[in-house]
């Protein structure tokens, strides 16, 4: 008999997507023939297996086009103050050109990916996230197949559809979820009140299923050293640290602020991620002299991150409340923090208290005071038996409730529901 197919389809890169792959891991292992569309990345081939999965990365732009892309992208580098580079990076800003740009990238890279879909042929398509529900919906309608909607975010709440997404595509993308979300055969959330906002919004649709981003169980931490040696810190240095994007609404200005008001000198601030801010908030931290005690290290694939993350003797989490989706979120770091038994900062949201309260391994915070943040940091630095405790309640928690098994297996039954 043969196996029940699926195709995901992500508009991430997927070394970086540790929610993706390990749906795609667990559909797998119960028995799914899995193939994921996602988005090209350096060092990878337009189609490879791993894992038993099979992978496809159809290309944004054609060869041409990304050769002239990545030249005017290194002509416009932050840090060069030439005449040209600053024309080309006002260039690069304005809307209107944005506006454009992305159409000519999004309408032929959607048209690749849904042909991309087409010929996969599977009996579930499983979109992640509303980019690429549209993509997913039209296909499975017309291959009568079932539709999954993966809402990683809640989109239509989220501060890039409200104020970085462009008034047509806004529409565009309302529409989309409008079409598809009430018609899905699953819909996945991430945390308890962004399903029932999505409820709310869409009172016929599917109860949406929680799978939380927690991450695999580690029964052996990684070695601690890493981290301390990128940073050339020792065992005595307060690694406080935030892993994720670098963007406006992650309260990283905040966390600056707070680097500079934190005296205690044992202390130093480490920030790793996805620079989706064209090293603004770098800049921010020569202005303010924090050279000495603000690091910047660039991603690193998810399968190596729990060997930065165990290293850190503090972790934050400080969303900005900017929209619904982050004043609703339970991000993977958080899960991440507490696996690898490091004590949180984190902004004083419902779901993020909660859970931070139940578990009682960190502290909750307004993410808009620098000042708060600091006092949160100190604390923490000058008490060991604090720190101590909240390592193990987190790493305990970790271990028996907030780890990838339990929700592997909601995502599993969810699907043997659909064979």
């Amino acid at each position: 008999m043969p196996k029940s197919t699926v195709c995901m389809v992500v508009k991430n890169r997927l070394s970086t997507d540790a929610r993706v792959k390990k749906e795609m891991t667990a559909l797998s292992e119960d028995g799914w023939q899995v193939t994921v569309i996602a988005m090209p990345e350096p060092g990878t081939s337009e189609e490879e297996e791993a894992s038993g999965v099979r992978i496809l990365r159809p290309p944004v732009f054609k060869k041409a086009k990304e050769t002239l892309r990545n030249r005017v992208a290194q002509a416009s580098e932050n840090s060069d103050v030439s005449l040209k580079a600053r024309v080309i990076r006002s260039i690069r800003k304005n809307r209107f050109r944005r506006f454009i740009a992305d159409l000519q990238r999004d309408i032929p890279w959607e048209k690749r990916l849904r042909k991309a879909a087409w010929q996969v042929n599977a009996d579930v398509y499983h979109a992640n996230d509303l980019d690429t529900l549209e993509i997913c919906g039209s296909v499975a309608g017309k291959r009568n197949a079932k539709l999954v909607y993966d809402s990683h975010e809640l989109w239509l709440e989220s501060s890039r559809y409200l104020t970085a997404t462009n008034p047509l595509n806004r529409l565009r993308l309302k529409r989309i979820e409008q079409k598809y979300a009430p018609v899905a055969d699953a819909v996945i959330a991430v945390t308890p009140m962004r399903g029932r906002k999505m409820q709310q919004m869409y009172p016929s649709m599917k109860i949406p299923a929680i799978v939380e981003n927690a991450p695999e169980k580690l029964d052996q931490l990684p070695a601690k050293g890493r981290l301390r040696t990128l940073i050339n810190a020792d065992n005595d240095t307060i690694i406080a640290l935030y892993q994720g994007v670098v963007c406006p609404e992650r309260g990283l200005e905040e966390l600056l602020r707070a680097a500079k008001l934190t005296t205690d000198p044992t202390v130093k601030f480490v920030i790793i991620g996805m620079d989706s801010w064209n090293g603004t908030l770098q800049k921010m931290a020569v202005e303010m002299e924090l050279k000495d005690k603000v690091f910047f290290l660039p991603p690193v694939p998810s399968e190596e991150l729990p060997e930065i993350t165990v290293d850190a003797d503090i972790g934050f989490i400080l969303f900005r409340n900017t929209c619904l989706n982050h004043y609703y979120s339970l991000p993977n770091k958080l899960y991440e923090y507490m696996m690898a038994g490091v004590p949180i900062i984190s902004s004083n949201f419902p779901e993020l208290k909660r859970v931070l309260n139940e578990v009682e391994s960190g502290i909750t915070v307004d993410p808009e005071s620098p000042e708060a943040i600091s006092s949160a940091v100190e604390k923490l630095a000058k008490d060991p038996s604090l720190r101590l405790r909240m390592q193990e309640n987190g790493r305990a928690a970790a271990l028996h409730r907030y780890n990838w098994a339990p929700q592997s297996e909601l995502l599993k039954n969810l699907y043997r529901k659909l064979r």
